[in-house]
């Protein structure tokens, strides 16, 4: 089994609404800027969006989609506006998922 088949088969197993609150992980930016809050599930820490400095994944007009964690730099930010609660108890449950 190759390495692509391997993935699949790992993501697979993690439930469902975590496999859906990662879909907010990444090219979010209007989603990020309209959250009250922000959480990186890699360092677990929350803070305000008007925090964030650093965004990447550039779009046509050169302006970065998905934010990095102002705490850790890792491109593992969710908002509130996601609809999934932004508490260190949800942060946790994603770092234990997707690292």
């Amino acid at each position: 089994m190759n390495w692509q088949d391997e993935h699949t088969k790992r993501i697979a197993l993690i439930p469902e609404n975590f496999r859906k609150a990662h879909g907010h992980s990444s090219n979010h930016r209007q989603e990020i800027e309209g959250s009250s809050i922000c959480g990186c599930f890699y360092c677990c820490k929350t803070f305000r969006p008007d925090e964030i400095t650093e965004w990447v994944d550039e779009n046509d007009q050169g302006i970065g989609q998905c934010a990095l964690c102002p705490n850790c730099g890792i491109d593992s930010v969710i908002g509130s506006l996601s609809g999934f609660s932004i508490d260190e108890a949800f942060l946790k449950d994603m770092n234990r998922y997707w690292f």
